[in-house]
């Protein structure tokens, strides 16, 4: 019997180092092969992947999306969602930046060269270009301009006059991704203006520097609230960029933010079975203790959507309408989704009967 009244959460902390559930490939959701056909280092700590399918066959994505990328490691599949950083239609390609200790993308810099093969799942994404003619203003930080210069590389192609302004925080120069390449998309498009905004600069950088706040970044994106705005970085600026501009009046619906979280598993799982009520397909599946969500309808066939497995994407997103569950943290969803009941069929397992708007 499914318990009555408000949807509620039970948070579970993580704890650190990487999910064993990363290595479980789900069936319906075939991977593709793909080949590394070259290695393009972009700065001390960002290499490019440029991809070839085994198969010959390019897939279709979308500017601002990405694939999940499965790699071998140590014996176990393990998976990480990474953007692309191409146009439409500019083959296949993706950016990831080291990270301190990090595993997966340790892997990516030390053990990939070109040949090297592996597996994608994908594309995924509602990281979307606007497609109006409107103004366009994006905030990246770090690795965030990997998806976002994608996004303005297929708006000029598609209008080259497009009015679109980039605010891009960076530490130091020599951290800048895509630099060349932003000034050569600045030379050739005079309605694109990029400002550049370092941390720790050298002396003679002559650009904006410092730490951007809530005024300088409503200075320098504006509030116009015809225009679009998409945030891509630290989670910290996103939620500063975000405040500063609801502050300014500008509608949330003009406000697209990318978030990517590689959070470990949830470090306790309830001991017995429960019962989820997939309430779209009228499906009842036994949820087996130590299983998520996801898992237990994959395992009994049910068409779930999912990416990235590590609660970083929000492909997977589905809502609770009546019980409990266990939601490990941190993930993506935003504050006004887990207002809305919202859930990671990923990252969440059921503590109770469970119904879900899926």
């Amino acid at each position: 019997m499914f318990a009555l009244g408000r949807p509620r959460r039970i948070l579970i902390p993580r704890e650190t180092g990487p999910s064993k559930r990363w290595g479980n490939p789900q069936p319906g959701h075939a991977p593709r092969p793909v080949r590394v056909a070259e290695l393009r280092r972009e700065t001390a700590d960002a290499v490019t992947l440029v991809l070839e399918p085994e198969d010959g066959v390019m897939p279709a994505f979308r500017a601002g999306q990405y694939f999940t990328h499965c790699f071998e490691i140590d014996g176990q599949v393990v998976r990480r969602a990474y953007s692309l950083s191409v146009p439409e239609g500019g083959g296949l390609a993706c950016t990831i930046k080291l990270i301190p200790g990090g595993w997966v993308s340790s892997h990516v810099h030390e053990a990939l060269q070109v040949g090297s093969r592996y597996r994608l799942i994908g594309p995924t994404g509602d990281f979307l270009l606007d497609e109006g003619k409107g103004p366009l203003r994006f905030l990246a930080g770090g690795s965030g301009i990997t998806p976002v210069i994608s996004l303005i590389e297929t708006a000029l192609e598609r209008d080259p006059q497009r009015d679109i302004r980039l605010v891009y925080a960076s530490r130091s120069e020599a951290d800048i991704v895509f630099d060349q390449r932003l000034r050569e998309l600045a030379r050739r498009h005079l309605s694109l203006d990029v400002v550049h905004v370092l941390s720790q600069p050298q002396d003679a950088w002559q650009g904006q520097r410092g730490r951007l706040d809530s005024q300088r970044i409503r200075g320098l994106l504006g509030a116009d609230p015809a225009t679009t705005f998409y945030l891509c970085g630290p989670e910290g600026l996103m939620q500063l960029a975000a405040n500063a501009l609801h502050a300014a009046g500008v509608p949330a619906a003009r406000i697209r933010q990318e978030r990517f979280l590689a959070a470990p598993n949830a470090q306790a799982r309830p001991s017995e079975p429960q019962e989820i009520l997939f309430k779209q397909s009228g499906r009842v599946v036994t949820q087996r203790p130590g299983e998520s969500i996801l898992e237990a309808g994959l395992r009994e066939g049910l068409p779930l959507p999912f990416s990235c497995m590590v609660g970083g994407c929000a492909h997977c997103k589905l809502q609770v309408l009546e019980g409990e569950v266990a939601l490990s943290e941190p993930n993506c969803l935003s504050p006004e989704e887990r207002a809305a009941g919202f859930t990671l069929a990923c990252s969440a397992c059921a503590t109770g009967p469970l119904s879900v708007a899926a």
